[in-house]
């Protein structure tokens, strides 16, 4: 148990009396190495979820390391929200990032968080709206099983209605579709059916009236991809009603599924895209909105005098770029793509062996070091939300961290971990299977 009167943190999403009754102080971290993590007990863990899924490169990462100590030497801080002083080392990350992305996504817009990158993300498109004449276009469409993050806009868009229901009012000009497709179709037979459930939404909204369309290539919350000629469609489709869509890669992005981005294996590119996460390898609060160019291009001579009205002033933070640099320049280097997709080969067979064996583990879903494996019960029924958060903390009991989803359970450890760290996983899950009791 904590003392509530000495312990100021109010955690994100965490009820702050559960967290106090069921806790105590030798179990706040105090060191990290590769891929564990080890509390002020004593307690080595190994970390399946990469902190919040952002520490991408592990835990000593000296590149990043020492890239962020020399912008501290030479420029601590700076800001590219207003005023017309931006870092160099903020220049050079745009440019380099924007190097790296499907053209024409050109234009690189710095944040925080994945949660602000997505707002701004929905808010620019209704920007371009009202400077283009537009002005009955707001609503923006997402998908079902969606997570965008929070906030006034973010939260409205992610597909969580408890969240809505404690947050309201949020925004109201957001309409969710069903997802994954029901209908399967392949490239040079697709009628559009594919997308269907999203082409009604706009007629039943009225397409002068839907401004974008939001969609992650990897579900945050069931764990499974999208189809790459799903996503093309609905890309042409959208473009061919002047629709805007926005690829929400917050996760998927930066290496995660294998590759710099998921999008980057579709024909078609969207009109925006959000990453953030293991921009930074999670070394530093960073996120940005990569945009097209002819969104850009519209809004570089508005018809009155505004910039796009939306930023906050750490944004193109230098230490930030420094570290987005260091990074980069690992997940660019030769092979090192190539050895994150056998690396999750490598574990995606061992859970699946597990699962020959254990009959409460089911089909392992997601892309690279975005995994997810999942939890049935007798009658193959997934589990709860409740219960997958139950046998998550029995994971951590056995020295395993992960995560938890609707008959699911989160497996994103660091695209470094090792084979060895691999088979640890499978045998920590195991033994919390074994040791645990449903409620």
């Amino acid at each position: 148990m904590i003392e509530s009167s000495g312990y100021a943190v109010w955690h994100g999403l965490t009820p702050m009396g559960e967290f106090l009754r069921d806790n105590d102080p030798d179990m706040f971290l105090v060191s990290g190495a590769d891929s564990h993590v080890v509390d002020a007990g004593g307690r080595r863990y190994l970390d399946a979820r990469s902190s919040m899924w952002n520490v991408t490169l592990g835990y000593s990462c000296e590149p990043v390391k020492q890239a962020m100590a020399r912008q501290l030497d030479v420029l601590p801080s700076g800001t590219v929200m207003r005023y017309e002083h931006p870092p160099q080392t903020t220049v050079d990350y745009a440019a380099a990032l924007a190097a790296v992305l499907p053209a024409p996504l050109r234009h690189i817009r710095f944040g925080n968080t994945g949660s602000q990158m997505t707002e701004s993300a929905a808010m620019l498109s209704r920007f371009y709206r009202r400077m283009t004449g537009e002005t009955d276009r707001h609503t923006v469409i997402a998908l079902h099983s969606a997570y965008h993050g929070t906030g006034p806009l973010a939260t409205a868009l992610t597909d969580e209605p408890v969240l809505h229901d404690y947050s309201a009012p949020v925004d109201q000009h957001v309409v969710h579709v069903t997802t994954p497709p029901p209908v399967s179709c392949e490239p040079g037979t697709c009628t559009g059916e594919c997308i269907r459930p999203v082409l009604d939404a706009i007629e039943s909204v009225g397409t002068d009236h839907v401004t974008a369309v939001m969609f992650e290539p990897v579900s945050g919350t069931s764990f499974l991809p999208a189809p790459p000629h799903y996503l093309e469609t609905l890309i042409v489709e959208c473009r061919r009603r002047g629709i805007h869509t926005i690829a929400d890669e917050v996760t998927t992005g930066a290496g995660r599924v294998g590759a710099m981005t998921y999008i980057e294996r579709l024909t078609e590119v969207p009109d925006m895209l959000v990453l953030g996460k293991g921009l930074s390898a999670g070394y530093f609060p960073l996120a940005v909105l990569a945009v097209g160019s002819p969104v850009f291009d519209a809004l570089t001579h508005p018809p009155v005098r505004l910039g796009f009205p939306n930023g906050s002033t750490t944004d193109g933070h230098p230490l930030g770029a420094a570290a987005g640099l260091a990074v980069l320049d690992i997940l660019t280097a030769d092979g090192f793509f190539a050895g994150v997709r056998r690396r999750s080969a490598d574990l995606v067979a061992m859970l699946t062996a597990a699962a020959e064996s254990e009959p409460r583990l089911g089909a392992v879903r997601g892309e690279g070091m975005l995994l997810g494996i999942e939890l049935v019960d007798e009658n193959g029924e997934p589990w709860r939300v409740r219960e997958v958060n139950r046998f998550r903390l029995a994971c951590r009991d056995q020295g395993l961290l992960t995560s938890y989803s609707l008959g699911v359970l989160p497996l994103l450890p660091q695209l470094t971990v090792s084979e060895a760290d691999c088979r640890e996983l499978v045998d920590l899950l195991l033994k919390a299977l074994a040791a645990y009791r449903p409620a």
